[in-house]
Protein backbone atom coordinates (compact mmCIF):
# COMPACT_ATOMS: atom_id res chain seq x y z
CA UNK A 1 0.00 0.00 0.00
CA UNK A 2 3.02 2.30 0.80
CA UNK A 3 3.91 1.43 -2.30
CA UNK A 4 1.24 2.08 -4.31
CA UNK A 5 1.05 6.08 -2.09
CA UNK A 6 4.87 6.29 -3.34
CA UNK A 7 4.29 5.78 -6.83
CA UNK A 8 1.77 7.82 -7.04
CA UNK A 9 3.36 10.61 -5.47
CA UNK A 10 6.05 10.65 -7.62
CA UNK A 11 4.30 10.54 -10.68
CA UNK A 12 2.35 13.53 -9.08
CA UNK A 13 5.89 15.38 -8.51
CA UNK A 14 7.41 14.88 -12.33
CA UNK A 15 4.24 15.93 -13.43
CA UNK A 16 4.16 18.74 -11.46
CA UNK A 17 7.95 18.95 -12.53
CA UNK A 18 7.18 18.57 -16.18
CA UNK A 19 4.66 21.21 -16.21
CA UNK A 20 6.55 23.68 -14.71
CA UNK A 21 9.33 22.86 -17.79
CA UNK A 22 7.98 25.01 -21.06
CA UNK A 23 7.20 21.94 -23.18
CA UNK A 24 6.50 18.67 -21.50
CA UNK A 25 8.19 15.75 -24.16
CA UNK A 26 5.39 13.26 -24.82
CA UNK A 27 8.22 10.54 -24.69
CA UNK A 28 9.43 11.45 -21.34
CA UNK A 29 5.42 11.95 -19.71
CA UNK A 30 5.61 7.92 -21.25
CA UNK A 31 8.39 6.90 -19.78
CA UNK A 32 7.31 8.40 -16.25
CA UNK A 33 3.86 6.57 -16.66
CA UNK A 34 5.60 3.08 -17.33
CA UNK A 35 7.84 3.57 -14.24
CA UNK A 36 4.93 4.28 -11.58
CA UNK A 37 2.96 1.54 -13.39
CA UNK A 38 5.82 -0.56 -12.79
CA UNK A 39 6.33 0.40 -9.65
CA UNK A 40 2.26 -0.31 -9.24
CA UNK A 41 2.46 -3.58 -10.35
CA UNK A 42 5.08 -4.37 -8.09
CA UNK A 43 3.53 -3.08 -4.92
CA UNK A 44 0.33 -5.07 -5.87
CA UNK A 45 2.62 -8.11 -6.35
CA UNK A 46 3.92 -7.86 -3.35
CA UNK A 47 0.52 -7.58 -1.21
CA UNK A 48 -0.34 -10.47 -3.31
CA UNK A 49 2.77 -12.53 -1.79
CA UNK A 50 2.11 -11.31 1.53
CA UNK A 51 -1.61 -12.36 1.69
CA UNK A 52 -0.63 -15.67 0.40
CA UNK A 53 1.53 -15.61 3.40
CA UNK A 54 -0.54 -14.22 5.85
CA UNK A 55 -2.40 -17.68 4.55
CA UNK A 56 -0.22 -20.14 5.81
CA UNK A 57 1.08 -18.56 8.68
CA UNK A 58 -3.04 -18.43 9.56
CA UNK A 59 -3.15 -22.01 9.07
CA UNK A 60 0.01 -22.89 10.65
CA UNK A 61 -1.24 -20.92 13.98
CA UNK A 62 -4.75 -22.85 13.73
CA UNK A 63 -2.71 -26.12 13.37
CA UNK A 64 -0.38 -25.20 16.68
CA UNK A 65 -3.21 -24.24 18.63
CA UNK A 66 -4.84 -27.30 18.08
CA UNK A 67 -1.95 -29.71 19.23
CA UNK A 68 -1.83 -26.97 21.98
CA UNK A 69 -5.55 -28.12 22.88
CA UNK A 70 -4.52 -31.92 22.83
CA UNK A 71 -1.56 -31.56 24.59
CA UNK A 72 -3.28 -29.87 27.64
CA UNK A 73 -6.12 -32.28 27.28
CA UNK A 74 -3.09 -34.97 27.88
CA UNK A 75 -1.92 -33.04 30.61
CA UNK A 76 -5.17 -32.72 32.23
CA UNK A 77 -5.65 -36.55 31.54
CA UNK A 78 -2.09 -37.23 33.62
CA UNK A 79 -3.16 -34.71 36.12
CA UNK A 80 -5.89 -37.04 36.94
CA UNK A 81 -4.34 -40.35 36.83
CA UNK A 82 -1.41 -38.77 39.34
CA UNK A 83 -4.34 -38.17 41.36
CA UNK A 84 -6.13 -41.31 41.40
CA UNK A 85 -2.35 -43.05 42.07
CA UNK A 86 -1.46 -40.67 44.72
CA UNK A 87 -5.21 -41.34 46.68
CA UNK A 88 -4.52 -45.29 45.61
CA UNK A 89 -0.92 -44.58 47.15
CA UNK A 90 -2.26 -43.41 50.44
CA UNK A 91 -4.59 -45.37 51.11
CA UNK A 92 -2.60 -48.49 50.82
CA UNK A 93 -0.11 -47.09 52.69
CA UNK A 94 -2.43 -46.43 55.75
CA UNK A 95 -4.18 -49.85 55.55
CA UNK A 96 -0.30 -51.22 55.30
CA UNK A 97 -0.12 -49.08 58.60
CA UNK A 98 -3.27 -50.09 60.22
CA UNK A 99 -1.86 -53.81 59.53
CA UNK A 100 1.43 -53.72 60.78
CA UNK A 101 -0.27 -51.80 64.37
CA UNK A 102 -2.84 -54.82 64.38
CA UNK A 103 -0.27 -57.36 64.02
CA UNK A 104 2.07 -56.25 66.74
CA UNK A 105 -1.08 -56.32 68.88
CA UNK A 106 -0.55 -60.28 68.46
CA UNK A 107 2.53 -61.89 68.28
CA UNK A 108 1.94 -65.34 67.78
CA UNK A 109 -0.09 -63.90 64.62
CA UNK A 110 2.95 -62.02 63.87
CA UNK A 111 5.20 -65.05 63.91
CA UNK A 112 2.83 -67.02 61.54
CA UNK A 113 2.54 -63.71 59.28
CA UNK A 114 6.79 -63.87 58.92
CA UNK A 115 6.77 -67.72 58.00
CA UNK A 116 3.83 -67.20 55.67
CA UNK A 117 5.51 -64.12 53.32
CA UNK A 118 8.66 -66.38 54.05
CA UNK A 119 7.37 -69.44 52.56
CA UNK A 120 7.82 -70.66 48.74
CA UNK A 121 4.14 -70.87 48.38
CA UNK A 122 5.01 -72.92 44.77
CA UNK A 123 6.94 -75.61 46.36
CA UNK A 124 7.76 -74.36 49.90
CA UNK A 125 6.86 -76.91 52.86
CA UNK A 126 3.50 -75.02 53.70
CA UNK A 127 0.07 -76.39 55.19
CA UNK A 128 -1.19 -75.11 51.86
CA UNK A 129 -2.18 -77.04 48.84
CA UNK A 130 0.37 -77.62 46.21
CA UNK A 131 -0.83 -75.81 43.02
CA UNK A 132 1.54 -77.03 40.29
CA UNK A 133 2.02 -80.34 39.67
CA UNK A 134 6.09 -80.93 38.95
CA UNK A 135 5.49 -83.82 36.56
CA UNK A 136 2.55 -81.85 34.56
CA UNK A 137 3.43 -82.90 31.14
CA UNK A 138 4.57 -86.23 31.88
CA UNK A 139 2.03 -87.15 34.20
CA UNK A 140 -0.29 -89.69 34.09
CA UNK A 141 -3.94 -88.27 34.83
CA UNK A 142 -6.70 -90.52 36.22
CA UNK A 143 -8.55 -90.74 33.26
CA UNK A 144 -6.46 -91.71 30.98
CA UNK A 145 -5.36 -95.27 33.50
CA UNK A 146 -9.24 -95.82 34.11
CA UNK A 147 -9.76 -95.66 30.28
CA UNK A 148 -6.45 -96.28 28.42
CA UNK A 149 -7.36 -96.82 24.58
CA UNK A 150 -10.03 -94.16 24.68
CA UNK A 151 -12.56 -97.25 25.06
CA UNK A 152 -16.59 -96.03 25.61
CA UNK A 153 -16.09 -92.25 23.93
CA UNK A 154 -19.32 -93.35 21.57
Amino acid sequence: MRALVWAFSALALSAGLALAQDAANPEQLKKLYNDALTQLKAAQDRKNELATQNEQLTAKVAELQKQLDQARGEMADLKRQDAENAEKTFSLRSHHAAWQSFVDRYPELKARWKRFLKADLLYGDNDLPKLLDPEWPLAVTKSETENPAGEGDH
